[in-house]
């Protein structure tokens, strides 16, 4: 027979066994209530993006930035994604870089640059496209809008957020550079074969750019021969020598005609 001290002290361990087992237990099941509790918490009301507070943006509506972010529907900040909300973001046609930052318990912050129109284009419908440096397209509008050089690209650009080619890109560097000062004179800035890039000033003269090297220098030239030359029967002004504008003759029909007869 067993002896009964030796049964009792077997009883104990096993006892203290269980308890250890049961406190593990009763630890790990608090743990994850804790857990749970802590996760319900996050993803209630309290800390749901309540707050939008957008900077920055002046052509972008804030309903339009609240829609493309999926914060209009208040979302909870612990499942906001700051990383695809930026790409969303300039993904929008005005947006050039956007910034997303979480400001706990309840806002979230935007911050966004946008773009600025150097050009506009005429659509096939005859509405005009704003562009920026890059090509981007921003909006359509139905009018001209008089404090933007017009320019002639290849091809029909696309809706707006959508980019132009590298083909347009010399068109766009000119008119990011013209002067101000030139805007009244300017009818539009085309790409002519073997001259490059023409601006087409009115009462029909021609101001051959050529490439966007030392553009500066070239307007510097133009203003100058505008202001302080005498440009009757004048035609075009080369400036493809950035520092020695030529001036070249306007031919006339019956020019034309008399060298032919001669």
């Amino acid at each position: 027979m067993t002896d009964p001290r030796i049964q009792a002290r077997r009883v104990r361990v096993q006892r203290q066994r269980g308890h250890r087992r049961l406190s593990i237990l009763v630890g790990v099941l608090a743990a994850a209530g804790v857990v749970a509790g802590a996760v319900a918490i996050a993803h209630s009301s309290l800390f749901s993006a309540r707050t939008v507070v957008i900077a920055g943006a002046v052509q972008t509506p804030r309903s339009e930035i609240l829609e493309v972010t999926g914060l209009r529907r208040e979302p909870p900040l612990i499942d906001v994604n700051t990383g695809a909300m930026q790409r969303r973001l300039e993904r929008l046609p005005w947006v050039a870089t956007a910034s997303v930052h979480l400001e706990w318990p309840s806002t979230v912050a935007i911050a966004v640059v946008e773009r600025i129109p150097v050009a506009s284009t005429v659509l096939p419908a005859g509405d005009y496209a704003l562009l920026d440096s890059t090509g981007r397209v921003l909006e359509d509008q139905t009018s001209r809008p008089s404090a933007l050089p017009l320019i002639s690209v290849p091809g029909v650009p696309g809706s707006p957020g959508s980019s132009l080619g590298a083909s347009a890109r010399p068109l766009l560097a000119t008119a990011a550079q013209l002067p101000v000062s030139l805007l009244p004179r300017l009818q539009e800035i085309v790409v002519s074969a073997g001259q490059g890039v023409v601006l087409r000033l009115k009462g029909g003269l021609r101001a051959v750019v050529g490439d966007d090297e030392a553009l500066a220098q070239k307007f510097v030239s133009l203003v100058t021969v505008l202001r302080g030359v005498n440009l009757t029967g004048i035609g075009g002004i080369d400036l493809r020598v950035a520092a020695a504008p030529v001036l070249t003759p306007l031919v006339s029909p019956s020019n034309v005609h008399g060298k032919g007869d001669g």
